[in-house]
C-alpha cells in the first residue's frame, strides 16, 4: 500500500497536482502479492493517504473486522427462503427479498445485509443473471430462392477527398435468405436515394422478393419503401427493436466485409492507391462476385450463385418491368392546383390539365429529376406536367451526385501485397472463362441456313 500512495505523501502537493496524479494512478492495473491484476479507486488512495497521514506506517495495515469472531453465515433456512422467492420471480431484487423475509418474520430488521446474501444466492445458483429466462433462438431458412430478402446499411469506409474532408463510405446490401447471395453497392450517404438505387438493382439481378426484411432505420421506415412496396406486391416487414437477430444472416455478412473488404480497401485509400470512387466500386464488385458470391458458403455448403439457381417450380422469378420499377420508387407529394392550372414544386413552377384546376393532386417525381413530373388525380394519370419555371433541376432534400477524387500523394506509398487487384483480375478471368462456355444455337422454329 505505501509503494502505491508513495508518490503522494512523499512531497507536497497542489491540490490540482494531487488530484490530477490520483486520477491517473486510479486507471493503472496494480500487481497484488499472489500475482492478481487489481485496479485501485481513487476513493480508496485517498482513505490510505489519510490513515497513512493519521497513523504512520501502522494505519496502512489491513483493518480488522467489526464483526471478528461474530458467525457470519446466514442461517441456511433463510437463505433457502431468499432462493425461493428469487425463482418465483427472477427480476425480484435483493432489497424486496429481504423486506419479504423481516416481514414473514424469518429475519430482524437489519439482519441480513444485502451483499451477504447476494454472494449466498451466487453460490447456490440462483443469482438475477442465472434464473432469469435466456432468449432461445431458431435456427431460421426461407424454403426458396427470393422468399425473403434481407436489407440493411452499415458504415463500411473513411474517403479523405482533396478539401481535406473526410467522408463516409456506406454499403448498402440485400441479402436473399435461401441462398446467402448478396447484391450490395457502395453510397455516399446513407439516405433514401442510395436505399432505393440498391433495392432496384437488387431486383433486376435477382428478381421480386416475395418479403422485404430490415431494420427500423428512417430510411427503411420511411412512406417512399412502403409505397414502392405496394406498388410492386412485397411484404414490408421490419425487426423488432433491440432485437437485431432477425437480420442475423445480413449482419454476418457485414463481418465477412469487413473482414475481407474493408481492410484491404481502407488501406488502398489511405495510401492513395485508389483515388476515385469509381476505381473503389469495381474493387468491391470483383470482391463480392469472386470472393463471397462464387465461393461455397459454409452454412449451405454450396456457392450463392448456384444455390440462387434452385428455382422452385411452384415460385418462380417474378421479373419488374423497368419502367414500373422506376415509377414505384418515385417520390410523392400531394399539390393544390391553381386556378389558372398551375402547380409549384421545389420552387419550380408547372402547367397541368387545366380540368385539374383547384383540386387537390398527386405529384410523382424522382428527386434528381424535377423536369419530369408525373400527375394523378383520384388514381388516374394525367400525364406530365409541362415546365414553366425550372429553379432546380433536383431537390433540395437529395444531395446533388458528385464525384469523390481522393487526395492527392503527398510522398511514395509503402508497398502493399495488392489482393484486391488479383482478386479483380481473378474476377475478370473467371467471366471470361464463363463466358466461353456460353454457346449459341439456331432457334428451332426458324427454318432455312445459317444466315437466317
Amino acid at each position: 500500500r505505501f509503494s502505491v500512495i508513495a508518490p503522494l505523501v512523499v512531497r507536497h502537493l497542489g491540490p490540482g497536482e494531487r488530484a490530477h496524479i490520483m486520477a491517473d494512478m486510479g486507471k493503472r492495473l496494480w500487481k497484488t502479492m499472489d500475482g492478481q491484476s487489481i485496479r485501485i479507486t481513487t476513493r480508496t488512495l485517498a482513505r490510505w493517504v489519510a490513515r497513512y497521514r493519521e497513523h504512520g506506517y501502522a494505519g496502512l495495515m489491513p483493518e480488522e473486522r467489526t464483526d471478528h469472531g461474530a458467525c457470519r453465515r446466514l442461517p441456511e433456512q433463510i437463505v433457502n427462503r431468499a432462493a425461493e422467492l428469487r425463482q418465483e420471480d427472477p427480476r425480484r431484487s435483493i432489497n424486496t427479498i429481504i423486506r419479504t423475509m423481516v416481514l414473514e418474520g424469518l429475519a430482524e430488521p437489519g439482519q441480513v445485509k444485502r451483499s451477504t446474501l447476494s454472494h449466498a444466492m451466487c453460490r447456490l445458483g440462483v443469482s438475477k443473471a442465472e434464473v432469469s429466462p435466456k432468449g432461445t433462438y431458431r435456427k431460421r431458412e426461407a424454403p426458396y430462392p427470393n422468399a425473403l430478402h434481407q436489407m440493411d446499411t452499415q458504415l463500411a469506409l473513411k474517403w479523405p477527398d482533396q478539401s481535406g474532408r473526410v467522408r463516409n463510405i456506406y454499403v448498402v446490401a440485400s441479402l436473399d435468405d435461401y441462398s446467402r447471395h448478396v447484391v450490395a453497392r457502395l453510397y455516399l450517404a446513407d439516405d433514401r436515394p442510395a436505399m432505393s438505387d440498391l433495392l432496384k438493382r437488387s431486383i433486376i439481378i435477382r428478381g421480386k422478393p416475395e418479403i422485404l426484411y430490415c431494420d427500423n432505420g428512417a430510411n427503411y421506415k420511411s412512406h417512399l419503401l412502403a409505397d414502392a412496396c405496394a406498388h410492386l406486391g412485397i411484404e414490408l416487414r421490419h425487426a423488432r427493436p433491440y432485437r437485431p437477430q432477425g437480420k442475423g444472416k445480413v449482419e454476418r455478412w457485414f463481418r465477412t466485409l469487413d473482414n475481407g473488404f474493408n481492410r484491404e480497401a481502407q488501406s488502398l485509400i489511405d495510401h492513395q492507391h485508389i483515388t476515385n470512387l469509381d476505381q473503389l466500386q469495381e474493387f468491391f464488385a470483383a470482391w463480392l462476385n469472386t470472393e463471397y458470391n462464387n465461393r461455397v458458403h459454409s452454412a449451405t455448403h454450396e456457392k450463392p450463385c448456384d444455390r440462387l439457381a434452385h428455382v422452385d417450380p411452384e415460385h418462380p422469378i417474378v421479373w419488374i418491368d423497368p419502367e414500373a420499377l422506376h415509377r414505384a420508387f418515385l417520390w410523392t407529394e400531394t399539390r393544390v392546383v391553381t386556378a389558372v392550372a398551375t402547380i409549384s414544386l421545389e420552387g419550380n413552377e408547372y402547367q397541368v390539365d387545366p380540368i385539374l384546376a383547384r383540386r387537390k393532386i398527386t405529384v410523382r417525381f424522382d428527386p434528381f429529376d424535377l423536369q419530369h413530373i408525373y400527375v394523378e388525380y383520384q388514381g388516374k394519370s394525367y400525364g406530365e406536367a409541362a415546365p414553366l419555371e425550372l429553379v432546380r433541376e433536383y431537390s433540395r432534400h437529395v444531395k446533388k451526385p458528385d464525384a469523390v477524387d481522393g487526395k492527392e500523394p503527398e510522398a511514395a506509398a509503402p508497398e502493399r501485397t495488392p489482393f484486391l487487384q488479383m482478386v479483380r483480375n481473378n474476377d475478370e478471368k473467371e467471366r471470361f472463362k464463363s463466358a466461353g462456355r456460353m454457346a449459341f444455337v439456331r432457334d428451332p422454329g426458324k427454318k432455312g441456313g445459317d444466315g437466317e
